[in-house]
């Protein structure tokens, strides 16, 4: 397979989906891309930058939330006009600003929690067997993921994409929107507060539990799950 043509640099090991994202930006503003170009797949950025897909997926997330790519289903990801929405990031940035404490952590895992358990419950009443596969692939896929590393990026990108993929099939925009602002917020946070991630193995695990009860239709079993998943003790 033939490489895409546009110039990269190797990502280093530290701050991985913010250095994607910066070349991303790079790319955009050199003039190697213009609005309205879509972006390359997952696959192609992967290999490009020498990182998981999942750091790839978390630096999308984020570019999406700042207003600067949109997501067409069918289609593809485009860089688009700055969009008023990056005032959204500028608040959760000022959130940041005012410091990252215990009591920060634990009202940011309250409203976590909040989203991800409405999310799930509204997808658990429609989930259907392509849902279900489509999720399941999604897990598989990151466990056999080579490029990965199990740092802190890369772990917390396979949570938020497995995440992400439930809000998505819910269909419901505005709780997707809410989970993208969450999430942008969630990295940021907890890399200052110094959150050590559950493992690979683990999040799989939970994944897996989580994708059994939808199949069963099993609504109460799956916020269980969910509200274990992410209401997680802050020390």
């Amino acid at each position: 397979m033939s490489k895409p043509r546009f110039s990269m640099l190797p990502i280093k090991r530290t701050d991985i989906f913010q250095e994607v994202c910066q070349q991303l930006e790079n790319l955009l503003n050199s003039g190697q891309f213009q609005i309205g170009d879509k972006l390359p797949s997952e696959r192609e950025l992967s290999e490009s930058f020498s990182v998981s897909r999942s750091s790839i997926r978390q630096a999308l997330k984020v570019l999406e939330a700042a207003g600067r790519i949109e997501t067409r289903v069918g289609s593809g990801t485009y860089f688009v006009e700055k969009q008023a929405v990056a005032s959204s990031g500028d608040n959760l940035n000022a959130l940041l600003a005012l410091g990252v404490s215990k009591e920060f952590m634990q009202q940011l895992i309250a409203a976590r929690t909040a989203i991800e358990r409405a999310i799930f419950e509204a997808y658990a009443i429609k989930a259907n067997k392509s849902g279900i596969r489509a999720l399941k692939e999604l897990i598989d896929e990151n466990a056999l993921d080579k490029t990965a590393s199990g740092e802190f990026e890369e772990n917390a990108g396979l949570d938020m994409s497995f995440e992400a993929k439930v809000a998505e099939l819910a269909g419901n925009p505005i709780l997707s929107a809410m989970q993208r602002q969450i999430h942008q917020l969630w990295i940021q946070a907890w890399r200052v507060y110094g959150f050590v991630p559950e493992s690979r193995h683990t999040l799989h695990q939970e994944h897996c539990a989580i994708i059994e009860a939808l199949a069963s239709k099993n609504t109460p079993r799956v916020i269980d799950l969910v509200v274990q998943h992410v209401d997680k003790e802050v020390e």
